[in-house]
């Protein structure tokens, strides 16, 4: 093996930037969440209202405000790009995997330990998905291993750097997500005892410690908290404090699904190790003997229970206690309990790239799904070479890294090969630059149904664009706006009228209406058409 190789095998941040680089670059925001999130930064920025977040002009109770915060702060470096915002999360990604290094370490275990972990981390399909997601859980999770630092200190009896940094943690994890960020490391914390000699030997001393830390970081949560609640009114306050915790518990507005399911979704998450890793229940009992091991199960295992009980769920929200995982398996690997076989991963990446080639002639024959024709099959064709050769040559290539390496390749594909194949389908900025023109020539606008800021960061736009939620409000506004124009998405508001513009957009289309042609038509709708505005931002997560 070749130096320049084996340096970049034994510091894994590097292949993975390099992998995941063209992705921050090549994908432009998706909505609606991306360009939601995006365009609550862009209002932040435009208003000078940093306190408190605000999307379409009203306040935005659904998150708190960190991760704004930081796009607005790299923005200050590159200017108000849309690559911004993946370049940080891949960031943070990184910072993960580099505090991952660092906790196995802590924790007794070898630099070969360390390595095997963050490559186990950096394979999890998961963590390849969304490690360049402008999302909150990818930023949650380099502030849960943060705080998980600080609840090793505390563990080992060093009360008063623990305290700050597991402090630090969970106050910025809550301030990027709310309060889940206790939730994530709560389980680690609790369980000490299990997985620390010093902990075990005097847990008072410990759990006040680590009750402290709590309090340094809802004092740092509520330093922003306060003052938003107080500059928001009672509305805002009631959200932030109650809404946004307690009643995602216990009577999610989002998301909701039986408590069996992510028992149904963990394995796929983390694909490619359960297809490689093989080992005996020998190995697996002297494995659970190390401190790391235990720490990292009890955490993820605990705590994957208890989001089960949680009203609101989704894949993402896992991404957090990942590391935990990552870190038993890598600890296991190191030691040898646990050894990598690739013939099944080659056999499945082989399945998946001949899947994905046959994508066009399948999305051909559904009319929601005809932009599935742009992609090309060439893609998936390459992906199951690769696969073959990776079965030809599986005798060889026995390294933690490569089915890492593997995983990481395949979804870089896979989202280049959407990129190229979906074009404007999935970008707003077509669109928001219709939108804009508008605006600056001065004409009234209106969108029917909530539009989650798809156009405010994509267009650059002054000002939000106002919407109503019903024909009959829209009805009111044109007759106050007769020079006006309307935007909607075509498959729920599709008006008789012909409209001025039509972009394709999110496996439809959104269109612009003038005002004067739907008042002639009387706003009729085409047949088939819902007639139903989009959630509102109540039901958003």
């Amino acid at each position: 093996m070749s130096p320049l190789l084996r340096a970049l095998l034994e510091r894994p941040w590097l292949p993975v930037a390099l992998l995941l680089l063209p992705v921050v670059f090549a994908l432009p925001p998706l909505p609606i969440d991306e360009t939601r999130y995006l365009t609550v930064a862009w209002e932040m920025r435009q208003g000078g209202a940093f306190l408190v977040p605000h999307l379409n002009g009203e306040l935005y109770a659904q998150k708190p405000p960190l991760l704004f915060w930081l796009i607005n702060a790299g923005w200050s470096l590159t200017g108000v790009e849309g690559w911004t915002g993946r370049a940080l999360a891949l960031a943070y990604s990184l910072l993960g995997l580099v505090l991952i290094r660092r906790i196995v370490l802590r924790l007794g275990e070898s630099e070969t330990a360390a390595r095997h972990a963050m490559w186990v981390m950096a394979g999890i399909a998961w963590f390849a998905v969304f490690s360049t997601a402008i999302m909150f859980d990818v930023l949650l999770a380099a502030c849960v291993l943060v705080a998980l630092l600080g609840v090793i200190d505390l563990a080992d009896g060093r009360i008063a750097r623990g305290v700050l940094v597991a402090g630090l943690g969970i106050g910025l994890g809550v301030l990027a997500k709310g309060p889940v960020a206790l939730l994530d490391v709560v389980f680690a914390a609790a369980s000490a005892p299990l997985w620390s000699a010093t902990a075990r030997s005097r847990p008072g001393r410990y759990y006040g410690a680590f009750a402290l830390a709590i309090g340094l970081g809802a004092a740092i949560a509520l330093a922003w908290a306060i003052p938003a609640a107080l500059r928001g009114g009672a509305a805002y306050a009631d959200a932030i404090f109650l809404k946004q915790t307690f009643g995602r518990v216990t009577e999610s507005f989002a998301h909701r699904r039986p408590g069996w399911w992510y028992a149904l979704i963990l394995p796929p998450m983390l694909l490619p190790w359960p297809l490689v890793l093989r080992g005996r229940w020998a190995g697996c009992r002297q494995a659970l003997a190390r401190p790391a091991v235990r720490l990292g199960l009890i955490w993820s295992t605990a705590t994957v229970l208890a989001f089960s009980w949680v009203s609101g769920k989704q894949g993402h929200y896992l991404l957090p206690v990942l590391p935990g995982f990552a870190i038993a398996l890598g600890v296991a690997l190191a030691h040898g309990w646990l050894r990598v076989r690739i013939g099944l991963l080659a056999i499945g990446i082989v399945v998946a790239g001949l899947l994905f080639a046959a994508l066009p002639s399948w999305g051909g024959t559904r009319a929601h799904l005809l932009w599935l024709r742009a992609i090309w099959p060439g893609w998936g064709i390459a992906v199951a070479i690769a696969g073959a050769g990776l079965w030809l040559a599986r005798a060889r290539l026995r390294e933690t890294a490569v089915p890492a390496l593997a995983m990481l390749g395949l979804v870089l594909v896979f989202k280049l090969a959407i990129v190229q194949g979906t074009g404007s389908h999935y970008d707003p900025r077509a669109i928001a630059a219709e939108v804009r023109a508008l605006q600056d020539r001065g004409v009234p606008l209106m969108q029917i149904g909530w539009h989650h800021g798809v156009y405010g960061f994509a267009g650059r736009l002054g000002a939000p664009v106002p919407f109503v939620l019903d024909l009959d409000a829209l009805r009111a506004w044109a007759s106050a706006h007769p020079d006006g124009c309307v935007i909607a998405l075509e498959q729920r508001f599709d008006f008789r009228a012909e409209p001025a513009r039509r972009i394709a957009f999110r496996g439809g289309s959104a269109a612009i209406w003038r005002v004067a042609d739907l008042s002639a038509d009387g706003f009729a709708l085409e047949n088939g058409a819902s007639g139903t505005a989009e959630a509102s931002p109540a039901d958003e997560d």
